[in-house]
């Protein structure tokens, strides 16, 4: 029985005939893992190019080139970013630094059953069982036969891939929801890295080359390296189930394995009815569909059951194998069904993948590379389509996912606990000591409701918790737990920091990503003020006191230069790289070659500033920047100084950067402390800033403190209720008052963070 394209039932279709505007989709310029083919230039013939070749052919013919895809008019092909990047800075950020792609992590989708990141975004689950050992007289295979090397029976997108993009999975994840409140605009994007775009590749070169020949033979070499393909097909029936392996006297070993044909064909349809109809969890609370007696409803049932009986594998298999498989009936069908569900903006690709399907008609001139890039591009629609409704559903859904913030994450992290997955032992470790030395020191705090200061021990309850958190956040930036990972070998021993926790407290557990880049900024922050200052003593040293001023864009334009000569993070001397092996040494290597670049460009700015000086006509008060002398060669001498200096004081054990990250830590403090505790006075910019030197970082220190401010303040709309029972803060507390806290705080009313409080800062 065949299937007439002509008798097809459709829906109405748009004229085919418009520009496309998602070429990018079909461009593919990556180099895949295994060779591809050469693209065969179109048969003048009639014939159907769905005609199945002999399935015992003999030995494999030469490899033959790549496929190349041909270049269309519209735009390139855009770089495939991340479905989603938890804690990263702002694109909004206005200070000078240089962006670098090395910054760019791709921590993908986090997961939906636990909390934070834990794997990748597209997750492919393997199918392919492990081949059983053979015999003795066969030799034993070094690579499974779910190497990543073999292509995979699954296409690169469908379900599992998909449904991290449920409505259900974005309500139960506590990192999404929580980096909600810190990103209005979060949004879910494609993304993708360089080996599973190689193994995409892969999948894809398997399907034409079974298409063409009926091959499903892979050849790897003793090592695991994929080589040329030797086909076993004469020697080997299709495999049902288990792939099979055959292997050569030089050690290759050659897996043929089952079709992928029919299970390419129900992802597709698969995919296409969970996107048009998906399946709805009643444990969500909340009704996005219509109802049966909607319109759209019928609608999406109609498509459906058009679908299903278009997209028959086995039909379609027999059709294949019969050569009597015309895909451009099957298509025109699909599209009309997707641009009844769609944006406009998809339109374009529809037309494209119809285009595609249409040229493997009879007298078309197209061929199954062509049928292989029209069913390639239904899957990348189908994904962007399901990206488009995530999207939407993430926006519509953001008031009430910020409204229950802080109700949803103390329960999550109460329901954590009691299954015993962490305790709340490192977080009274933090606060206790944060609270016991600022008992001892009873500095002065100004309430906004009073005039006089107020020694810290009679502050009210509530405020000294937000003050004691808000140092410990503060704290926790500037001292950050060690690393789990082993030592580095490579750098130079790194003495413990005073007061440094072992780990991070288990109620910041959605945020360690998003304090450690803080670290990151501050450490690269107090590393910039250590060099201005010492360019600031190779000007003065030697000049009379008094007689000669720095002039402040000056300072300015050397923060800029260093800033685009420098290393990507000037202060990894105080973060040293999480990676220990080869690339951390190649890391540090890179970090000091740059140093030096900068000590040079400091050591010419500070020569030219003397040289000014010097000069009679000059005023102490001039810029030097007008006077400089162009392309000046540094002082060898002042080189040699300015490099010995950097040695000495850029590691974390020279006190003096102990002095000057105290210095950066309490400007950032009194940033961050009026803003995350409302009872408090805003005071007036202190003379202390410009008198330490760090008047040129104020505008990224006040940033850093505005972030700190606003974590800050969403962590207290969250845990600030548990912080303030009598308990948490004892110096002794009784068996089981953890848990009486916790049962506490979740009984009393949770502030949100949309309400017109002082804490509005939380949201965007």
């Amino acid at each position: 029985m065949l299937v007439d394209p002509a008798a097809t039932p459709r829906c109405p279709a748009r004229s085919p005939e418009r520009s496309s505007t998602a070429s990018w989709l079909l461009a593919d310029t990556d180099v895949g893992i295994v060779p591809a083919w050469q693209q065969p230039l179109p048969s003048p013939s009639t014939t159907n190019p769905f005609v199945a070749e002999s399935q015992t052919e003999g030995p494999s013919k030469p490899k033959r080139p790549r496929i190349e895809i041909p270049p269309v008019p519209s735009s390139p092909r855009r770089v495939r970013k991340r479905f989603y990047s938890p804690a990263l800075p702002s694109p909004s950020r206005k200070f000078i630094r240089r962006t670098r792609m090395s910054e760019t992590r791709d921590t993908g989708i986090v997961s939906a059953t636990e909390p934070g990141p834990s794997r990748g975004s597209l997750l492919r689950i393997c199918t392919l069982p492990t081949t059983p050992r053979p015999s003795s007289s066969v030799p034993v295979s070094p690579i499974e036969t779910f190497s990543p090397h073999i292509p995979s029976h699954q296409p690169p997108i469908n379900r599992d891939t998909l449904k991290e993009l449920d409505l259900e999975a974005i309500l139960r994840n506590p990192q999404l929801r929580h980096d909600l409140l810190f990103d209005s605009g979060l949004q879910f994007r494609p993304t993708s890295s360089r080996r599973k775009r190689d193994m995409a590749e892969n999948y894809w070169l398997a399907i034409v080359r079974e298409l063409e020949s009926g091959c499903t033979c892979f050849t790897v070499d003793s090592h695991g390296r994929p080589c040329e393909r030797i086909c076993q097909c004469g020697s080997l029936p299709l495999p049902s189930g288990r792939p099979l392996c055959v292997f050569t006297q030089d050690g290759r070993c050659t897996v043929r394995t089952s079709s992928r044909i029919r299970p390419l064909l129900l992802e597709l349809l698969e995919v296409l009815v969970s996107i048009i109809q998906p399946v709805m969890s009643k444990t969500t609370g909340l009704c996005v569909q219509p109802t049966a007696l909607h319109p759209q409803y019928q609608q999406n049932v109609a498509h459906v059951a058009l679908l299903r009986s278009v997209l028959d594998a086995e039909l379609i298999q027999q059709e294949i194998a019969h050569g009597l498989f015309d895909p451009s009936g099957v298509f025109q069908t699909i599209g009309d069904i997707i641009r009844c569900h769609c944006a406009p903006m998809r339109d374009g690709a529809v037309d494209q993948m119809v285009a595609l399907a249409k040229s493997c008609a009879p007298g078309g001139g197209g061929g199954k590379v062509e049928a292989v890039r029209a069913i390639r591009l239904c899957f990348e629609i189908m994904e962007l389509m399901k990206l488009d409704v995530a999207n939407h559903q993430l926006q519509t859904l953001r008031p009430y996912l910020v409204q229950s913030a802080a109700q949803y994450e103390l329960k999550t992290f109460q329901e954590t606990k009691e299954n015993g997955r962490l305790c709340m032992d490192m977080t009274r470790l933090w606060l206790r000591t944060i609270h016991r030395d600022l008992t001892e020191d009873a500095d002065p705090y100004t309430l906004a409701s009073s005039s006089s200061p107020v020694p810290f021990p009679k502050l009210p309850r509530r405020t000294q918790i937000d003050i004691v958190v808000t140092t410990g956040i503060v704290e926790l930036v500037f001292n950050p737990p060690p690393r789990t990972s082993s030592s580095h070998p490579y750098l130079p021993p790194r003495p413990p920091m005073p007061g440094a926790l072992p780990r991070y407290p288990e109620t910041l557990y959605l945020d360690q990503a998003r304090v450690s880049n803080y670290s990151k900024d501050a450490a690269d922050f107090a590393s910039l003020y250590m060099v201005l200052l010492l360019y600031r003593q190779l000007v003065l040293s030697g000049q009379q006191q008094g007689h000669v001023r720095i002039a402040p864009d000056d300072l300015l334009k050397l923060k800029k230069e260093i800033w685009e000569v420098g290393p990507t993070h000037l202060g990894l001397c105080f973060r040293p790289p999480r990676d220990t092996g080869p690339r951390g040494e190649a890391e540090i290597k890179r970090w000091k070659e740059e140093v030096e670049d900068v000590i040079l460009q400091v050591t010419r700015r500070a020569g030219e500033a003397r040289a000014s000086f010097s000069t009679p006509s000059a005023s102490a008060s001039t810029s030097t920047s007008s006077q400089s002398v162009v392309n000046a060669t540094p002082d060898a001498q002042l080189t040699k100084l300015a490099t010995s200096w950097a040695e000495s004081n850029l590691n974390p054990a020279s006190h003096l950067s102990g002095l000057m990250r105290r210095r950066v830590r309490d400007a950032v403090l009194r940033i961050a402390l009026p803003i995350a505790v409302p009872a408090l006075k805003r005071s007036e910019p202190q003379g202390g800033d410009t008198s330490s030197g760090l008047e040129p970082l104020m505008p990224e220190l006040r940033n850093l403190g505005e972030r700190i401010a606003k974590l800050t303040s969403i962590h207290l709309n969250v845990y600030g209720g548990l912080y303030a029972q009598p308990a948490f803060l004892g110096e002794s507390p009784a068996a089981g008052s953890t848990a009486a806290s916790m049962k506490a705080a979740a009984a009393a009313p949770a502030t949100s963070v949309t309400a017109a409080t002082p804490r509005a800062v939380a949201t965007d």
